[in-house]
């Protein structure tokens, strides 16, 4: 068994945004049953160690534009684990728009069915179209969101001590308070039995400085948005450092990579411009421009990567560390604006075109020379992403050494807390 990590992001029909057009793929296929047991069997049959489902408290996108993020992560992963023994889930929920006692009972509850093969992904954010359904007159700022998820995160952790230890729970803070004696404490019997086994593993994925802090102090594993090596591996150095002087483990740290994957490099272009010329017009363009702040019409796709500084707007809207993610790529690879926007197919993530041997050079180098302990991987189009890299890529990864030939069967939220050691 080795300390090497990969996750499929199930990101719907795929992280392109022509994905739900690509070739045999129907509209409303990740709306059923099959299409998640499919995915989870493929992905376990592969060799891979879990999947992650991205999230947000309301639908994110236009579904006339791009359909995405329609399935309750919570809902879809009971499916998967329903199909699976050994396959790791990660949900993504929200800080903002949960209770962290009444979250905290039922992750316990996936924790116990899962048989600990259960995690949290972190958020804190409230889509700007859900804020009604919180009672929220505007979006909270950033500094707020999390002010609310750190002390949400401790409530959190004092339940999950309380039903593992069978006492009470008390909890004052700014925001929440709680007097619960331990007969109030609802998570006993085999739940509480299993919790003093295992708990849900933590993740987190903000990129800006309270996101890092909050994951130095929580989380024991981080999705992160990294585009350069010497980057990655220095964040990673410093995201280590933190969770130590707090105390901590070092959390286990696998950086989002978006594949388009091809038996020639010439191959997997065509697969990229196939289905990226089927998504909305504009719409990278328009994404990237959201991200940064900044009307289209501004941006000069001639002018260098590195102009975008003086031109972004303010950092509270969006995500900051994808933010961060893309523009230090540009400035590192002396791109164009325009070629950067090509880039940022990936959202902010890593963008890789080519071939199986390419993209195992390229996670040899990561985890090998400590950027990385593994990837969680967002396919241009589902299934036939995933299908792909498990039928190509797992075995060059294999033969390489970073892929075990026989999958650990340690319970996943087990395996990653070990490996965060």
């Amino acid at each position: 068994m080795t300390g090497f990590v990969l996750n499929a992001n199930i990101y719907d029909f795929g992280a392109d945004a022509g994905a739900w057009r690509a070739p045999g793929t129907h509209a409303l296929d990740n709306l059923t049953e099959s299409f998640w047991r499919g995915v989870a069997r493929t992905a376990e049959d592969g060799g891979l160690d879990g999947i992650f489902l991205a999230d947000s408290p309301g639908l994110s996108a236009n579904p006339a534009i791009r359909p995405g993020r329609m399935v309750e992560p919570l809902s879809t992963l009971a499916v998967v684990l329903s199909e699976t023994t050994r396959l790791g889930v990660i949900a993504t929920v929200s800080t903002s728009a949960n209770d962290p006692v009444e979250l905290a009972e039922r992750l316990l509850e996936y924790n116990l069915l899962s048989r600990g093969r259960f995690g949290w992904n972190v958020v804190t954010g409230v889509p700007q179209l859900s804020l009604q359904d919180f009672n929220l007159s505007e979006a909270p700022e950033r500094a707020d969101r999390y002010a609310r998820a750190t002390e949400f995160l401790d409530v959190y952790q004092a339940y999950v001590a309380a039903v593992r230890t069978g006492q009470g729970l008390s909890y004052e803070g700014a925001l929440f308070n709680y007097a619960l004696d331990a007969g109030a404490i609802r998570s006993g019997g085999r739940v509480a039995s299993f919790a003093r086994e295992i708990t849900p593993l933590i993740v987190q994925a903000g990129g800006s400085e309270q996101g890092r802090r909050l994951a130095a102090g929580s989380a024991d594993a981080v999705f992160a948005a990294e585009t350069v090596f010497e980057v990655a591996r220095r964040n990673r150095l410093e995201l280590h450092s933190m969770a130590r002087e707090a105390g901590r483990p070092a959390p286990v740290v696998l950086p989002g990579v978006h594949l388009v994957i091809g038996s020639t490099d010439e191959e997997a272009e065509a697969r990229f411009q196939l289905v990226n010329q089927l998504g909305p017009k504009d719409y990278v363009l328009r994404r990237f421009a959201s991200l940064l702040d900044v009307d289209p019409a501004r941006l000069d796709l001639e002018a260098p990567a590195s102009n975008l500084e003086q031109i972004a707007g303010s950092t509270e809207r969006g995500s900051a560390g994808f933010r961060k993610s893309i523009t230090v790529y540009g400035v590192a690879n002396s791109l164009t604006i325009g070629q950067l926007v090509r880039h940022f197919s990936g959202f902010g993530h890593q963008f890789f075109v080519g071939t199986p041997e390419r993209f195992a050079d390229v996670v040899e180098q990561w985890y090998r020379g400590g950027a990385a302990d593994g990837f969680n991987l967002l396919f241009d189009a589902n299934p036939i992403g995933l299908r792909e890299f498990v039928d190509h890529v797992v075995p060059v990864l294999r033969r390489r050494g970073l892929v075990s030939a026989e999958p650990s069967h340690v319970p996943f939220a087990r395996r990653l807390k070990e490996i965060a050691r």
